[in-house]
């Protein structure tokens, strides 16, 4: 798995992860990121740090110069101003799309939510955060892009491998999933024949033990 990665998100709890586990593989990413010296704070000096801002789109084509995979870990922070789910989880989105296609990416991996296509779930109160995320897979989906887009249940800090988990399409499961496997299985998707163009839900099973890989993604097909 030798490819030029940047992580748009790589400061937030999930992205932090994503790319810890990306170096441990040897491999150096390139992040976004909007303040360079809080990012040095948080994530060191491994990583490549490029200063932009998903909402403002001419910052996002420099910094996926060169690169072959986007992993988008974004997420809005507030339901009004700036930060909202409108401005960071559809802009953004839109944003991170345009650059990608202009620059040549292989593969864009987004992390949406799941019940993205129930518009009277509670989260909506939010922002209508998960409508938001619903129009940028849309406007991802559309792009010609190889995408794949992983809706995970809520967040939590179990930790990686502790839980065998459950990939579902059609947005019609519930649950939850730790950050660490989440984070895993972007990376695994970064290169799984079968994750390209697929849009599906992911959560923990009941079951303990290491999630099987192969299997959860052969089942994508």
């Amino acid at each position: 798995m030798t490819k030029k990665l940047l992580v748009a998100g790589g400061t937030g709890r999930t992205g932090r992860i994503i790319v810890q586990k990306w170096l441990a593989l040897g491999q150096r990413p390139r992040v976004l990121v909007r303040d360079l010296a809080a990012a040095r704070g948080l994530l060191g000096e491994q990583p490549d740090l490029v200063q932009g801002d998903v909402r403002d789109p001419v910052s996002l084509r420099p910094a996926l110069e060169g690169c072959q995979v986007l992993i988008c870990a974004i997420g809005s922070r507030a339901p009004v101003g700036p930060n909202c789910p409108r401005h960071v989880d559809y802009e953004g989105v839109v944003n991170l799309v345009d650059a990608a296609q202009a620059a040549g990416v292989e593969r864009f991996i987004l992390i949406s939510s799941i019940a993205v296509t129930q518009p009277n779930h509670p989260m909506n109160h939010f922002g209508k955060v998960l409508h938001w995320k619903r129009e940028g897979e849309r406007r991802l989906e559309a792009s010609g892009l190889a995408f794949t887009i992983l809706r995970p249940g809520g967040l939590t800090h179990t930790p990686g491998n502790a839980r065998q988990l459950i990939f579902d399409r059609g947005d019609r499961i519930s649950g939850t999933i730790g950050r660490s496997d989440l984070a895993e299985a972007c990376l695994r998707a970064v290169d799984h024949p079968a994750s390209a163009r697929a849009t599906f839900e992911l959560v923990e099973d009941q079951a303990k033990g290491p999630p099987d890989w192969e299997r959860l993604f052969a089942g994508l097909v």
